[in-house]
């Protein structure tokens, strides 16, 4: 046996999502194992095979248990990613489909709905909340999602509330009407999937020894949020895996490019409206901001799979299927509104650069309601307090004869969008 000294920060990780469980994907996008960047590095330390021991009874006190090699269906490990901007060749304008993103493959496994159609630019604009697109490109938008429009020089960001034709409604209203010709960007955007069963692999090559490589299949997880006030936020997906191999499994290691942008530090716009929606320039101090969304995955077993599990399926949703922690400035009127269960639309909307080419990450709860009791906290000897809110089935979006996956994003207590 022959000692490696690794330093472990240099590796490299692969991500991809399975088209068949278990199976290590080598299709295309995002079937396909795709480069991410972490900023926390990824370990073997979890690959775990459970010992099961044969509690036999002995003759002899010291007379040892004999164990046996259980499955490896314990295998943890987080992926912690900073969240960053989207590059212009990668943002979804007219002609421009869905790129080879890493964070698209960490929100699909976590939410299980994605919408990043190609996007358009403005027929005729008819006011703040509506505009036409071009003719017949109406069906490369979807409602409950999200879009970035033009609008007098700068992106400003929108909720598709409706659709007719080319007919496109939006929320909360643009500081001004679209001129024609104004560019209409979909961002990648992503809502809580009624049937969810996607699974990732991983996989995590050292450089100090081409043996020192792991592949973990059939994974899953929970994703959460984190942001202070200009500081990076992040975005972490703590995965499970079902299975795992190790050894040198051909994993290069050689220096990669980050598909994503630079990251910067963050300044969102936070909106929380006691209504059914929120207006563009009414915002609030916020110190920082969390958000959660907890999966609950069960495994469907079958002894004859590798591992015994053959998919995975998510049952999460109630009691909470979303929950979002913001410190505020201390506002005495929301205790009152704790009291009187008041419905609020929140919204978190983080834009990186200005212009044509500025991108966004857009978080949204546009019905929820406090939690918990408005908690007082110290924030520099200034008093701030700590509110909680639950995420409802939103009620915004026009229903229309939408059916099957299209009732994803309408219906969906958090959304989220980047791009």
């Amino acid at each position: 046996m022959a000692q490696s000294n690794i330093i472990t920060r240099e590796q490299a990780i692969y991500l991809g999502e399975e088209s068949t469980f278990g199976v290590t994907p080598a299709g295309t996008f995002p079937n396909a194992m795709t480069r991410c960047f972490v900023f926390q590095e990824l370990h073997g330390d979890g690959a775990m095979r459970e010992m099961l021991d044969v509690e036999d009874v002995r003759v002899r006190r010291a007379d040892a248990i004999q164990p046996v090699q259980g499955l490896e269906l314990g295998s943890k490990f987080p992926l912690k990613m900073y969240m960053k901007a989207t590059p212009a060749s990668s943002q979804l304008v007219d002609g421009q489909t869905g790129a080879s993103l890493t964070p698209r493959l960490v929100l699909r496994q976590a939410f299980g709905y994605e919408h990043a159609d190609e996007g358009s630019t403005v027929a005729a604009g008819t006011s703040a909340t509506q505009f036409d697109v071009q003719a017949g490109e109406g069906i490369r938008f979807a409602k409950g999602t999200y879009v970035a429009v033009a609008v007098s020089g700068q992106m400003e960001w929108a909720l598709v509330t409706n659709i007719s034709t080319d007919t496109i409604t939006v929320s909360p209203a643009f500081s001004g009407t679209p001129a024609t010709n104004a560019v209409v960007r979909n961002l990648y955007s992503y809502a809580i999937a009624e049937s969810h069963t996607n699974s990732l692999t991983a996989q995590v090559g050292y450089v100090g020894d081409a043996a020192a490589q792991y592949t973990f299949n059939g994974a899953y997880g929970d994703v959460s949020f984190a942001g202070d006030i200009g500081k990076l936020p992040t975005m972490s997906l703590d995965l499970t895996a079902s299975m795992f191999t190790t050894g040198g499994l051909g994993l290069s290691t050689a220096v990669a490019s980050d598909e994503m942008g630079a990251t910067a530090s963050f300044q969102p716009s936070v909106y929380l409206a006691a209504a059914s929606t929120v207006t563009r320039g009414t915002t609030l101090v916020c110190e920082k901001f969390s958000v959660e969304m907890k999966n609950a995955w069960e495994m469907v077993r079958d002894p004859s799979a590798t591992s015994t599990v053959s998919a995975v399926v998510n049952t999460a949703g109630r009691p909470r299927a979303a929950t979002a922690k913001v410190t505020l400035r201390f506002d005495s009127g929301y205790p009152t509104a704790y009291d009187a269960e008041t419905r609020y639309n929140f919204a978190i909307a983080w834009r990186i650069g200005t212009g044509a080419n500025a991108s966004f990450w857009i978080f949204q709860m546009d019905n929820c309601r406090l939690v918990a009791e408005p908690k007082l906290t110290n924030v520099g000897s200034r008093l701030y307090m700590d509110l909680e809110l639950n995420g409802l089935q939103s009620d915004t979006v026009t229903l229309g004869g939408s059916t099957g996956t299209a009732l994803d994003p309408i219906y969906s207590p958090l959304r989220l969008a980047f791009g």
